[in-house]
Protein backbone atom coordinates (compact mmCIF):
# COMPACT_ATOMS: atom_id res chain seq x y z
CA UNK A 1 0.00 0.00 0.00
CA UNK A 2 1.36 3.27 -1.20
CA UNK A 3 1.28 6.01 1.56
CA UNK A 4 2.02 9.73 2.13
CA UNK A 5 2.85 11.72 5.49
CA UNK A 6 1.29 15.04 6.41
CA UNK A 7 3.32 17.18 8.67
CA UNK A 8 2.36 20.62 9.96
CA UNK A 9 2.67 23.22 12.50
CA UNK A 10 0.88 26.16 13.57
CA UNK A 11 3.02 29.13 14.55
CA UNK A 12 6.05 30.99 13.61
CA UNK A 13 7.79 29.84 17.09
CA UNK A 14 7.31 25.91 16.23
CA UNK A 15 9.29 27.05 12.86
CA UNK A 16 11.94 28.37 15.25
CA UNK A 17 11.58 25.36 17.31
CA UNK A 18 11.97 22.92 14.46
CA UNK A 19 8.78 20.89 15.63
CA UNK A 20 7.96 20.28 12.12
CA UNK A 21 11.36 18.42 11.60
CA UNK A 22 10.25 15.94 14.52
CA UNK A 23 7.28 15.10 13.02
CA UNK A 24 9.45 14.27 9.69
CA UNK A 25 11.94 12.43 11.73
CA UNK A 26 9.60 10.12 13.50
CA UNK A 27 7.40 9.49 10.61
CA UNK A 28 10.70 8.19 9.38
CA UNK A 29 11.47 5.69 11.55
CA UNK A 30 8.12 4.83 11.78
CA UNK A 31 7.95 3.95 8.28
CA UNK A 32 10.95 2.12 8.39
CA UNK A 33 9.70 0.34 11.58
CA UNK A 34 6.79 -1.03 9.86
CA UNK A 35 8.04 -1.17 6.10
CA UNK A 36 6.05 1.48 4.58
CA UNK A 37 6.65 2.96 1.29
CA UNK A 38 6.30 6.54 1.28
CA UNK A 39 5.82 8.44 -2.37
CA UNK A 40 5.10 11.96 -0.84
CA UNK A 41 5.97 14.04 2.37
CA UNK A 42 3.20 16.73 3.02
CA UNK A 43 4.47 19.86 5.07
CA UNK A 44 2.37 23.06 5.97
CA UNK A 45 4.83 25.77 7.94
CA UNK A 46 3.23 27.87 10.45
CA UNK A 47 -0.32 27.51 8.90
CA UNK A 48 -3.45 27.46 11.55
CA UNK A 49 -5.05 23.87 12.25
CA UNK A 50 -8.70 25.90 12.22
CA UNK A 51 -8.14 26.75 8.60
CA UNK A 52 -10.06 23.65 6.37
CA UNK A 53 -7.13 21.66 4.64
CA UNK A 54 -8.36 22.35 1.34
CA UNK A 55 -6.86 26.11 2.23
CA UNK A 56 -3.90 24.75 2.84
CA UNK A 57 -1.12 24.96 0.17
CA UNK A 58 0.06 21.59 0.93
CA UNK A 59 -3.42 20.38 2.20
CA UNK A 60 -5.09 21.25 -1.63
CA UNK A 61 -2.02 19.28 -3.30
CA UNK A 62 -2.64 16.56 -0.97
CA UNK A 63 -6.20 16.17 -1.78
CA UNK A 64 -5.29 16.52 -5.43
CA UNK A 65 -2.94 13.79 -5.68
CA UNK A 66 -5.48 11.24 -3.43
CA UNK A 67 -8.02 12.28 -6.08
CA UNK A 68 -5.35 10.86 -9.01
CA UNK A 69 -4.77 7.52 -6.75
CA UNK A 70 -1.26 8.46 -5.78
CA UNK A 71 -1.30 6.94 -2.26
CA UNK A 72 -3.91 4.49 -0.15
CA UNK A 73 -2.71 5.10 3.03
CA UNK A 74 -2.27 9.29 4.92
CA UNK A 75 0.07 8.82 8.00
CA UNK A 76 -0.31 12.39 10.41
CA UNK A 77 2.26 12.69 13.52
CA UNK A 78 -1.09 13.09 15.68
CA UNK A 79 -4.76 13.94 15.32
CA UNK A 80 -4.60 17.17 15.36
CA UNK A 81 -2.26 17.64 12.72
CA UNK A 82 -5.16 17.88 10.31
CA UNK A 83 -7.01 20.51 12.29
CA UNK A 84 -7.44 21.84 16.33
CA UNK A 85 -11.49 21.87 15.20
CA UNK A 86 -13.50 18.92 15.05
CA UNK A 87 -15.57 20.50 12.37
CA UNK A 88 -11.95 20.68 10.38
CA UNK A 89 -10.98 16.93 11.37
CA UNK A 90 -13.95 15.67 10.10
CA UNK A 91 -14.30 17.01 7.19
CA UNK A 92 -10.88 16.10 6.14
CA UNK A 93 -11.32 12.55 6.90
CA UNK A 94 -14.61 12.48 4.83
CA UNK A 95 -12.61 14.15 1.65
CA UNK A 96 -10.38 11.76 2.06
CA UNK A 97 -12.10 8.49 2.84
CA UNK A 98 -14.34 9.62 -0.23
CA UNK A 99 -10.83 9.03 -2.48
CA UNK A 100 -10.12 5.75 -1.19
CA UNK A 101 -7.50 7.20 1.37
CA UNK A 102 -7.25 5.49 4.99
CA UNK A 103 -6.02 8.10 7.81
CA UNK A 104 -3.56 6.53 10.87
CA UNK A 105 -2.26 8.32 13.56
CA UNK A 106 1.25 7.61 14.47
CA UNK A 107 0.99 8.04 18.01
CA UNK A 108 -2.33 7.25 18.46
CA UNK A 109 -4.48 3.46 18.71
CA UNK A 110 -7.05 4.57 15.55
CA UNK A 111 -7.24 3.62 11.98
CA UNK A 112 -9.42 4.70 9.80
CA UNK A 113 -9.65 1.18 8.24
CA UNK A 114 -12.17 -0.30 10.56
CA UNK A 115 -15.58 0.70 12.13
CA UNK A 116 -13.71 0.99 15.74
CA UNK A 117 -11.12 3.45 14.32
CA UNK A 118 -13.30 5.35 12.85
CA UNK A 119 -15.43 5.70 16.13
CA UNK A 120 -12.34 5.86 17.96
CA UNK A 121 -11.71 9.12 15.80
CA UNK A 122 -14.79 10.95 16.83
CA UNK A 123 -14.12 10.72 20.16
CA UNK A 124 -10.19 11.98 19.41
CA UNK A 125 -11.43 14.90 17.19
CA UNK A 126 -13.92 16.02 20.06
CA UNK A 127 -10.45 15.83 22.40
CA UNK A 128 -8.60 17.86 19.90
CA UNK A 129 -11.14 20.70 19.73
CA UNK A 130 -11.60 20.37 23.98
CA UNK A 131 -7.83 21.00 24.39
CA UNK A 132 -7.89 24.08 21.87
CA UNK A 133 -10.95 25.56 23.61
CA UNK A 134 -9.29 25.39 26.88
CA UNK A 135 -5.52 26.77 26.01
CA UNK A 136 -7.32 29.61 23.96
CA UNK A 137 -9.49 30.24 27.25
CA UNK A 138 -6.42 30.28 29.87
CA UNK A 139 -4.64 32.27 27.78
CA UNK A 140 -7.53 34.83 27.45
CA UNK A 141 -7.82 34.48 31.46
CA UNK A 142 -3.96 35.33 31.46
CA UNK A 143 -4.56 38.14 28.85
CA UNK A 144 -7.25 39.79 31.18
CA UNK A 145 -5.24 39.82 34.23
CA UNK A 146 -2.28 41.67 32.18
CA UNK A 147 -4.56 44.32 30.57
CA UNK A 148 -6.33 45.54 33.52
CA UNK A 149 -2.80 45.79 35.07
CA UNK A 150 -2.22 48.40 31.86
CA UNK A 151 0.16 46.38 29.87
CA UNK A 152 0.37 46.02 26.23
CA UNK A 153 -0.57 42.69 24.91
CA UNK A 154 0.66 42.63 21.26
CA UNK A 155 -0.57 44.19 18.23
CA UNK A 156 0.76 47.65 16.27
CA UNK A 157 1.36 50.05 18.82
CA UNK A 158 -0.88 53.34 18.29
CA UNK A 159 1.37 56.31 16.22
CA UNK A 160 2.72 58.40 19.15
CA UNK A 161 3.42 55.69 21.64
CA UNK A 162 6.26 52.69 22.14
CA UNK A 163 6.27 50.01 24.87
CA UNK A 164 9.10 50.36 27.23
CA UNK A 165 10.63 47.32 29.14
CA UNK A 166 7.79 46.57 31.32
CA UNK A 167 5.41 46.37 28.57
CA UNK A 168 3.78 49.17 29.58
CA UNK A 169 2.69 52.26 27.05
CA UNK A 170 4.48 55.27 26.97
CA UNK A 171 4.40 58.44 25.07
CA UNK A 172 7.49 58.27 22.03
CA UNK A 173 9.20 61.65 22.74
CA UNK A 174 12.35 60.55 20.28
CA UNK A 175 12.60 62.78 17.23
CA UNK A 176 11.87 61.71 13.47
CA UNK A 177 14.97 61.29 11.63
CA UNK A 178 15.59 64.40 10.08
CA UNK A 179 12.95 66.10 11.89
CA UNK A 180 12.81 68.16 15.38
CA UNK A 181 9.61 66.72 15.73
CA UNK A 182 8.84 63.46 17.54
CA UNK A 183 5.74 61.15 17.21
CA UNK A 184 3.99 62.49 20.31
CA UNK A 185 4.69 66.27 18.16
CA UNK A 186 2.91 64.67 15.02
CA UNK A 187 0.36 64.01 17.04
CA UNK A 188 -0.56 67.31 18.79
CA UNK A 189 -0.10 68.76 15.41
CA UNK A 190 -2.43 66.56 13.83
CA UNK A 191 -5.13 67.36 16.83
CA UNK A 192 -4.22 71.24 16.48
CA UNK A 193 -4.85 71.39 12.66
CA UNK A 194 -8.12 69.72 12.73
CA UNK A 195 -9.51 70.96 16.37
CA UNK A 196 -8.02 74.74 16.48
CA UNK A 197 -7.83 75.31 12.79
CA UNK A 198 -11.22 72.86 11.43
CA UNK A 199 -8.97 71.48 9.02
CA UNK A 200 -9.98 68.25 7.06
CA UNK A 201 -7.98 65.29 7.00
CA UNK A 202 -7.85 65.18 3.21
CA UNK A 203 -5.91 68.55 4.03
CA UNK A 204 -4.37 67.36 7.46
CA UNK A 205 -2.68 64.23 4.83
CA UNK A 206 -1.43 66.82 2.18
CA UNK A 207 0.02 68.90 4.88
CA UNK A 208 2.02 65.88 6.75
CA UNK A 209 3.31 64.85 3.40
CA UNK A 210 4.22 68.01 2.32
CA UNK A 211 6.47 68.55 4.90
CA UNK A 212 8.37 64.94 5.09
CA UNK A 213 6.42 63.81 8.13
CA UNK A 214 7.25 59.84 7.63
CA UNK A 215 3.98 57.60 9.03
CA UNK A 216 5.24 54.69 11.14
CA UNK A 217 5.51 51.71 8.42
CA UNK A 218 7.99 53.71 6.72
CA UNK A 219 10.01 55.50 9.25
CA UNK A 220 10.37 51.95 10.61
CA UNK A 221 11.05 50.28 7.36
CA UNK A 222 7.95 47.93 8.34
CA UNK A 223 6.51 45.52 5.70
CA UNK A 224 2.86 44.81 5.81
CA UNK A 225 1.50 41.39 4.52
CA UNK A 226 -0.62 40.92 1.67
CA UNK A 227 -1.23 37.04 0.68
CA UNK A 228 1.50 35.29 1.31
CA UNK A 229 4.26 38.03 0.42
CA UNK A 230 5.16 40.62 2.03
CA UNK A 231 5.41 44.17 0.80
CA UNK A 232 6.23 47.88 1.42
CA UNK A 233 3.66 50.18 2.13
CA UNK A 234 3.19 53.65 -0.81
CA UNK A 235 4.41 55.55 2.82
CA UNK A 236 2.07 58.31 2.94
CA UNK A 237 -0.50 59.56 4.84
CA UNK A 238 -4.03 59.02 3.82
CA UNK A 239 -7.35 60.96 4.95
CA UNK A 240 -8.55 57.31 6.26
CA UNK A 241 -5.85 57.25 8.46
CA UNK A 242 -5.49 60.74 9.63
CA UNK A 243 -9.52 59.77 10.65
CA UNK A 244 -8.67 57.01 12.82
CA UNK A 245 -5.88 58.37 14.81
CA UNK A 246 -8.42 61.53 15.56
CA UNK A 247 -11.32 59.25 16.70
CA UNK A 248 -8.73 57.06 19.09
CA UNK A 249 -9.28 57.68 22.49
CA UNK A 250 -5.83 56.27 23.22
CA UNK A 251 -4.92 59.72 22.48
CA UNK A 252 -6.92 61.36 25.43
CA UNK A 253 -5.95 58.69 27.20
CA UNK A 254 -8.20 56.01 27.56
CA UNK A 255 -7.57 52.31 26.15
CA UNK A 256 -10.30 49.29 25.02
CA UNK A 257 -8.84 46.00 25.39
CA UNK A 258 -10.34 43.45 23.64
CA UNK A 259 -12.58 45.92 21.51
CA UNK A 260 -10.67 44.66 17.70
CA UNK A 261 -11.96 40.96 18.00
CA UNK A 262 -14.80 39.78 16.79
CA UNK A 263 -15.23 37.09 19.33
CA UNK A 264 -17.60 37.32 22.17
CA UNK A 265 -15.00 38.51 24.83
CA UNK A 266 -14.79 41.26 27.83
CA UNK A 267 -14.24 44.64 26.89
CA UNK A 268 -11.26 46.17 29.16
CA UNK A 269 -11.30 50.10 29.82
CA UNK A 270 -7.87 50.81 31.51
CA UNK A 271 -5.85 54.85 31.10
CA UNK A 272 -2.59 55.20 29.66
CA UNK A 273 -0.86 58.09 29.11
CA UNK A 274 -2.68 60.94 27.23
CA UNK A 275 -0.67 63.12 24.35
CA UNK A 276 -4.08 65.44 23.75
CA UNK A 277 -6.13 66.67 26.70
CA UNK A 278 -9.96 65.35 26.64
CA UNK A 279 -11.31 68.74 25.61
CA UNK A 280 -9.19 68.78 22.62
CA UNK A 281 -9.80 65.39 21.51
CA UNK A 282 -14.00 66.34 22.15
CA UNK A 283 -13.42 69.36 19.83
CA UNK A 284 -11.85 66.96 17.37
CA UNK A 285 -14.36 64.91 17.16
CA UNK A 286 -16.78 68.03 16.66
CA UNK A 287 -15.17 69.46 13.98
CA UNK A 288 -14.70 65.74 12.29
CA UNK A 289 -18.62 65.79 12.46
CA UNK A 290 -19.35 69.05 11.22
CA UNK A 291 -16.84 68.87 7.98
CA UNK A 292 -18.86 65.63 7.16
CA UNK A 293 -22.21 67.62 7.59
CA UNK A 294 -20.56 70.92 5.75
CA UNK A 295 -19.60 68.12 2.87
CA UNK A 296 -22.28 69.88 0.17
CA UNK A 297 -20.65 68.46 -3.24
CA UNK A 298 -23.95 66.20 -3.88
CA UNK A 299 -26.67 68.96 -2.80
CA UNK A 300 -28.80 69.97 -5.01
CA UNK A 301 -29.80 72.95 -2.17
CA UNK A 302 -27.87 75.11 0.20
CA UNK A 303 -29.70 74.36 3.76
CA UNK A 304 -29.11 76.73 6.41
CA UNK A 305 -29.42 74.56 9.79
CA UNK A 306 -27.64 71.76 8.16
CA UNK A 307 -26.37 69.46 11.09
CA UNK A 308 -28.05 71.48 13.60
CA UNK A 309 -31.42 69.69 13.73
CA UNK A 310 -31.95 66.67 15.98
CA UNK A 311 -34.67 64.61 16.24
CA UNK A 312 -36.64 64.34 20.64
CA UNK A 313 -37.71 60.62 19.42
CA UNK A 314 -34.25 58.59 17.91
CA UNK A 315 -31.81 61.46 18.83
CA UNK A 316 -30.85 61.14 15.23
CA UNK A 317 -30.18 64.27 12.76
CA UNK A 318 -32.50 65.80 10.76
CA UNK A 319 -31.24 66.38 6.85
CA UNK A 320 -32.80 68.56 4.08
CA UNK A 321 -34.61 66.59 0.96
CA UNK A 322 -36.86 67.60 -1.65
CA UNK A 323 -40.06 65.85 -2.73
CA UNK A 324 -42.45 66.88 -5.74
CA UNK A 325 -45.04 68.95 -5.14
CA UNK A 326 -47.96 70.14 -7.19
CA UNK A 327 -47.08 70.82 -10.51
CA UNK A 328 -43.74 68.74 -10.12
CA UNK A 329 -42.71 72.06 -8.18
CA UNK A 330 -40.08 70.93 -5.79
CA UNK A 331 -41.08 71.25 -1.65
CA UNK A 332 -38.33 70.89 0.90
CA UNK A 333 -38.65 69.55 3.84
CA UNK A 334 -35.74 68.74 7.15
CA UNK A 335 -36.21 65.11 7.33
CA UNK A 336 -35.50 62.77 10.08
CA UNK A 337 -32.00 60.27 8.88
CA UNK A 338 -34.17 57.82 11.53
CA UNK A 339 -36.78 57.34 8.56
CA UNK A 340 -34.92 55.53 6.82
CA UNK A 341 -31.71 54.21 8.37
CA UNK A 342 -33.40 51.45 10.93
CA UNK A 343 -31.34 52.50 14.36
CA UNK A 344 -32.47 54.43 17.47
CA UNK A 345 -34.70 53.92 19.75
CA UNK A 346 -37.77 52.37 17.68
CA UNK A 347 -35.87 49.87 15.81
CA UNK A 348 -37.50 50.78 12.67
CA UNK A 349 -38.48 54.08 10.86
CA UNK A 350 -39.09 56.68 13.24
CA UNK A 351 -42.24 58.28 13.21
CA UNK A 352 -41.10 62.00 13.45
CA UNK A 353 -42.61 64.80 11.34
CA UNK A 354 -41.28 66.40 8.27
CA UNK A 355 -40.70 70.26 8.83
CA UNK A 356 -41.13 72.27 6.63
CA UNK A 357 -37.81 73.85 5.70
CA UNK A 358 -38.51 77.54 4.47
CA UNK A 359 -41.05 78.13 7.61
CA UNK A 360 -37.88 76.66 10.42
CA UNK A 361 -34.70 78.46 8.09
CA UNK A 362 -36.86 81.54 7.96
CA UNK A 363 -37.99 81.43 12.01
CA UNK A 364 -34.87 80.61 13.26
CA UNK A 365 -32.99 83.77 11.05
CA UNK A 366 -35.13 86.22 12.14
CA UNK A 367 -34.13 84.89 15.73
CA UNK A 368 -31.26 85.76 15.33
CA UNK A 369 -31.16 89.12 13.36
CA UNK A 370 -33.49 90.12 16.18
CA UNK A 371 -30.44 89.22 18.42
CA UNK A 372 -28.08 90.64 16.67
CA UNK A 373 -30.05 94.14 16.18
CA UNK A 374 -31.28 93.61 20.22
CA UNK A 375 -29.11 91.82 22.12
CA UNK A 376 -30.74 93.19 25.37
CA UNK A 377 -29.23 90.99 28.75
CA UNK A 378 -27.52 87.73 26.59
CA UNK A 379 -24.45 89.40 26.37
CA UNK A 380 -22.59 87.74 29.13
CA UNK A 381 -23.36 83.93 28.03
CA UNK A 382 -22.65 85.37 24.56
CA UNK A 383 -19.23 86.50 25.73
CA UNK A 384 -18.69 83.48 27.40
CA UNK A 385 -19.75 81.69 24.33
CA UNK A 386 -16.94 83.53 22.00
CA UNK A 387 -13.93 82.99 24.56
CA UNK A 388 -14.45 79.44 24.29
CA UNK A 389 -14.24 79.71 20.63
CA UNK A 390 -10.84 81.55 19.94
CA UNK A 391 -8.08 79.91 19.45
CA UNK A 392 -4.08 80.56 20.54
CA UNK A 393 -1.49 81.89 18.64
CA UNK A 394 1.68 80.58 19.90
CA UNK A 395 0.97 77.03 17.90
CA UNK A 396 0.31 78.82 14.75
CA UNK A 397 3.46 80.71 14.96
CA UNK A 398 5.58 77.34 16.20
CA UNK A 399 3.50 75.49 12.94
CA UNK A 400 4.77 78.64 10.60
CA UNK A 401 8.72 78.15 12.29
CA UNK A 402 8.55 74.31 11.06
CA UNK A 403 7.03 75.32 7.81
CA UNK A 404 10.14 77.80 7.13
CA UNK A 405 12.51 75.39 8.25
CA UNK A 406 11.20 72.78 5.63
CA UNK A 407 11.42 75.07 2.95
CA UNK A 408 14.74 75.54 3.48
CA UNK A 409 15.30 71.79 3.35
CA UNK A 410 13.92 71.78 0.12
CA UNK A 411 16.92 74.33 -0.93
CA UNK A 412 19.31 71.94 0.88
CA UNK A 413 17.87 68.77 -1.21
CA UNK A 414 18.40 70.33 -4.68
CA UNK A 415 21.75 70.90 -3.64
CA UNK A 416 22.34 67.72 -2.94
CA UNK A 417 20.53 66.22 -5.74
CA UNK A 418 23.01 68.40 -8.38
CA UNK A 419 26.07 67.29 -6.09
CA UNK A 420 25.32 63.87 -6.97
CA UNK A 421 24.94 65.10 -10.89
CA UNK A 422 28.31 66.23 -10.66
CA UNK A 423 29.92 63.08 -9.27
CA UNK A 424 28.15 61.15 -12.33
CA UNK A 425 26.12 58.93 -9.89
CA UNK A 426 22.53 59.81 -10.97
CA UNK A 427 21.60 60.74 -14.80
CA UNK A 428 20.26 63.89 -15.89
CA UNK A 429 16.76 62.32 -16.08
CA UNK A 430 16.78 61.91 -12.59
CA UNK A 431 17.89 64.96 -11.91
CA UNK A 432 14.80 66.46 -13.54
CA UNK A 433 12.46 64.53 -12.15
CA UNK A 434 13.86 64.99 -8.82
CA UNK A 435 14.01 68.82 -9.17
CA UNK A 436 10.62 68.75 -10.34
CA UNK A 437 9.34 67.32 -7.73
CA UNK A 438 10.90 69.35 -5.20
CA UNK A 439 9.67 72.33 -6.69
CA UNK A 440 6.19 71.14 -6.51
CA UNK A 441 6.78 70.09 -2.73
CA UNK A 442 8.12 73.86 -2.50
CA UNK A 443 5.33 75.26 -3.79
CA UNK A 444 2.81 73.36 -1.44
CA UNK A 445 5.01 74.56 1.60
CA UNK A 446 5.10 77.94 0.19
CA UNK A 447 1.43 78.37 -0.39
CA UNK A 448 1.04 76.90 3.49
CA UNK A 449 3.62 79.31 4.73
CA UNK A 450 1.14 82.37 3.16
CA UNK A 451 -2.10 80.53 4.74
CA UNK A 452 -0.39 80.47 8.02
CA UNK A 453 1.05 84.36 7.62
CA UNK A 454 -2.67 85.18 7.03
CA UNK A 455 -4.25 83.04 9.70
CA UNK A 456 -1.37 84.92 12.24
CA UNK A 457 -2.42 88.19 10.93
CA UNK A 458 -6.63 87.11 10.64
CA UNK A 459 -5.90 85.95 14.84
CA UNK A 460 -4.27 89.28 15.56
CA UNK A 461 -7.12 90.75 14.26
CA UNK A 462 -9.62 88.91 16.16
CA UNK A 463 -7.74 89.85 19.22
CA UNK A 464 -7.99 93.56 18.38
CA UNK A 465 -11.74 93.68 16.62
CA UNK A 466 -13.45 90.63 19.14
CA UNK A 467 -12.45 91.52 22.66
CA UNK A 468 -16.08 91.53 24.01
CA UNK A 469 -19.26 90.42 22.55
CA UNK A 470 -20.41 93.80 21.66
CA UNK A 471 -17.72 93.65 18.92
CA UNK A 472 -18.89 90.68 17.37
CA UNK A 473 -22.90 91.74 17.47
CA UNK A 474 -21.03 94.75 15.41
CA UNK A 475 -19.41 92.60 12.60
CA UNK A 476 -22.56 90.77 13.02
CA UNK A 477 -24.54 94.04 12.00
CA UNK A 478 -21.81 94.75 9.05
CA UNK A 479 -22.50 91.40 7.46
CA UNK A 480 -26.46 92.20 8.12
CA UNK A 481 -26.28 95.76 6.52
CA UNK A 482 -24.54 94.03 3.34
CA UNK A 483 -26.76 91.92 2.22
CA UNK A 484 -25.42 88.53 3.31
CA UNK A 485 -24.59 85.75 1.18
CA UNK A 486 -25.57 82.32 1.96
CA UNK A 487 -22.08 81.18 3.51
CA UNK A 488 -22.64 84.50 5.55
CA UNK A 489 -25.74 83.53 6.79
CA UNK A 490 -24.88 79.81 7.80
CA UNK A 491 -21.84 81.13 9.87
CA UNK A 492 -24.28 83.50 11.59
CA UNK A 493 -26.72 80.76 12.41
CA UNK A 494 -23.28 78.61 13.55
CA UNK A 495 -22.44 80.77 15.63
CA UNK A 496 -25.35 81.52 17.45
CA UNK A 497 -27.82 78.48 17.80
CA UNK A 498 -26.64 75.78 19.73
CA UNK A 499 -29.41 72.85 18.84
CA UNK A 500 -32.41 72.79 17.40
CA UNK A 501 -34.88 69.79 18.43
CA UNK A 502 -37.92 68.73 17.06
CA UNK A 503 -40.11 67.03 19.42
CA UNK A 504 -43.29 64.73 17.44
CA UNK A 505 -46.25 64.28 19.25
CA UNK A 506 -49.91 63.69 18.91
CA UNK A 507 -52.52 66.38 19.50
CA UNK A 508 -55.94 66.24 20.85
CA UNK A 509 -57.39 65.00 17.33
CA UNK A 510 -54.97 62.45 16.81
CA UNK A 511 -52.54 64.05 13.93
CA UNK A 512 -48.85 64.32 14.47
CA UNK A 513 -47.24 67.98 15.58
CA UNK A 514 -43.88 68.92 15.75
CA UNK A 515 -42.66 71.07 18.40
CA UNK A 516 -39.45 72.67 17.84
CA UNK A 517 -37.31 74.11 20.59
CA UNK A 518 -34.09 76.25 19.39
CA UNK A 519 -31.52 76.42 21.87
CA UNK A 520 -29.63 79.66 21.07
CA UNK A 521 -25.95 80.61 22.55
CA UNK A 522 -27.25 83.93 24.48
CA UNK A 523 -29.51 81.37 26.95
CA UNK A 524 -32.60 82.08 24.79
CA UNK A 525 -34.85 78.94 24.03
CA UNK A 526 -37.63 79.63 21.60
CA UNK A 527 -40.31 77.16 21.22
CA UNK A 528 -43.06 76.85 18.49
CA UNK A 529 -45.36 74.17 16.48
CA UNK A 530 -45.35 73.54 12.79
CA UNK A 531 -48.68 75.10 12.80
CA UNK A 532 -47.13 77.96 12.49
CA UNK A 533 -46.02 77.15 9.26
CA UNK A 534 -50.10 75.74 7.94
CA UNK A 535 -50.47 78.87 5.88
CA UNK A 536 -46.81 79.32 4.56
CA UNK A 537 -46.04 77.76 1.46
CA UNK A 538 -43.23 75.60 2.08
Amino acid sequence: MKAAVYARVSSEDQQERRTIETQLEFASKYCDLHKIDVVEWYQDDGVSGTIPLEERDAGARLLADAKDGKFQLLLVYKLDRLGRSARVILNAVHELEQTGVKIRSMTQPFDTGDPSGRFLLTILAGVADLDRETILERLWYGANRAARKGKWLGGIVPYGYRVNDEGYLEINEDPLPGMDMSEADVVRLIFRLIAEQRYSTIRVADYLNSIGVPPAYKKDGRKVKKGKRKVNTAGVWTPSRIRNMIVNTTYKGIHQYGKRTNKQREIITREVPAIVSSNQWEKAQKVLKDNHLEAMRNAKRKYLLRGLIKCGLCGLNYCGTQFPGPGRKPKVYYVCNGKTTYRGKYKGKCPSKNIPAQWIEEMVWKQCVDFITNPGDAMKELATSLEERKSGQADLEAEEKMIRKAIEDKEKEKQQILDLYRKQLITSADVEEQLLKIAREKEALQQQDAELARKIEMEKEVEQQFNNAEELLADLRSKLEKNPSFEDRRQIVKTLVREIRVNTETDERGKLQANVSVNFTFSQVVNCTDRDSSNRPA
